[in-house]
């Protein structure tokens, strides 16, 4: 009794160890044949399949043995496609998994191309249900594979129905005509039309939270705003959090949407700052639809409570910057963060003598060159003491100027 009460203990020291401490499975069987036991049959340390090597595509007997270690319980899958495994080499694999897609908790996929996408999801998961599986993320390195599919065929059939799937991440691939219902998380960085986007949302109405990081080619806008000239406002009541790149189909993304109770909105100009070489360059076009994104969140999503903005630059920088800062355009605004952004003395003056009544408890300025310490005295005159105000690596701030806005609100400077 005491031997096999000495082995659930060990078992539970494994469990913990690969949970918190991960050691190779192949280490703790490797040490006496006590432990090789002990793990063999402690089914919680077999739940985690990966499949990355050439090897585990063509010598089967590695999952063969795997797979019927974890017992009933659900299991982790995460699968990079090896360059040198050809389409003609991978039926063994998905044909053993296909009998497990019940099981499923996790599964990743990382291919090439999209055709080989395609084979795995349709081979595995076509009509299989997957009442455990809670995220898929699927990702084809060469996106140009799909060139020419207009949308993802074997997705809206695979691993059905699957009622605890709420994240779903899409890169390099097109979307399916539909998403499963229970969606609640969602991360993508293409889109093909605007009535991809507008299925999608109309298919995901719980949706809560949003992630596009498309990278889009500026010279590209005058194309994709031609679709968007009179778009259907699809309601997403539930979405909580957006993290937006722009422009691009970001911006439109955005056009899109109704988000009442939107809170949190990270806007991430990156591409187009890296596109026009830190910034300079950019065209009236651009600027104007950061202005134009600004003022439709404005419109649709006015219980915004944090706002991040990276690397932007607004067409209209004094009503801009005072429909943000000021309280008009967000009443409910109370922490803000601004990274490299065109913000500037005369804004925030502009800003701080609207009369509006803000909300805003909490600024934070990254590298915002165009800043002095006069604009910000300005801003920060009559604002409670407990204001936090962060500065980092705001070049023309100097110390003088931190003493002074320390006498007025809270401040954290890092020069």
């Amino acid at each position: 009794m005491a031997y096999l009460c000495n082995n659930d203990i060990l078992s539970l020291i494994f469990i913990d160890s690969l949970q918190n401490h991960p050691p190779s499975l192949l280490t703790l069987r490797s040490v006496n044949r006590t432990w090789c036991n002990v793990a063999g049959r402690t089914p919680q340390l077999w739940t985690k399949v990966v499949l990355k090597r050439r090897s585990d595509f063509i010598n089967l007997e590695y999952l063969q043995f795997y797979l019927p270690k974890s017992g009933a319980l659900p299991i982790d899958v995460d699968i990079t496609l090896p360059k040198d495994v050809g389409m003609n080499e991978i039926g063994g694999v998905t044909a053993l998994l296909r009998e497990h897609a019940s099981r499923f908790r996790y599964f990743d996929l990382h291919v090439q191309f999209y055709e080989e996408l395609e084979v795995f999801i349709s081979s595995i998961g076509d009509s299989k249900p997957a009442p455990f599986l809670e995220e898929l993320v699927l990702q084809v390195e060469q996106p140009t594979g799909y060139s020419n599919a207009s949308e993802f065929l074997s997705l809206p059939t695979a691993f059905t129905p699957s009622p605890h799937l709420d994240y779903i991440s899409l890169s390099g691939c097109p979307f399916p005509k539909k998403f499963p219902p229970t969606i609640t998380a969602m991360t993508f960085n293409h889109i093909d039309t605007l009535n991809n986007i507008i299925s999608c949302f109309e298919s995901t109405p719980s949706l809560q939270d949003l992630t596009f990081y498309g990278c889009d080619d500026p010279s590209s806008l005058s194309h994709i705003s031609s679709q968007f000239e009179d778009p259907h406002i699809v309601s997403l009541p539930h979405l909580h959090t957006a993290d937006i790149s722009i422009p691009g189909y970001g911006v439109y993304l955005l056009r899109v949407i109704d988000a009442p109770d939107l809170t949190a909105i990270h806007l991430d100009g990156s591409s187009v700052h890296n596109f026009y070489e830190d910034g300079e360059g950019w065209d009236a076009d651009v600027s104007a639809l950061f202005s134009t994104t600004i003022r439709h969140l404005s419109a649709h999503s006015r219980n915004l409570r944090h706002m991040t903005l990276e690397y932007t630059k607004f067409n209209s920088r004094l009503e801009d910057y005072a429909l943000i800062l000021s309280g008009a355009g967000f009443p409910q605004l109370e922490q803000l963060e601004l990274c490299e952004t065109d913000i500037n003395d005369e804004a925030l003056l502009a800003a701080g003598n609207s009369g509006g009544s803000s909300s805003l408890k909490d600024l934070t300025l990254w590298q915002c060159r165009h800043v002095r310490g006069c604009g910000l005295l300005g801003f920060m005159h009559g604002r409670r003491s407990d204001f936090r105000l962060s500065l980092y690596h705001c070049e023309h701030v100097q110390q003088k100027d931190i003493v002074l806005l320390s006498a007025v609100v809270k401040v954290h400077y890092v020069q």
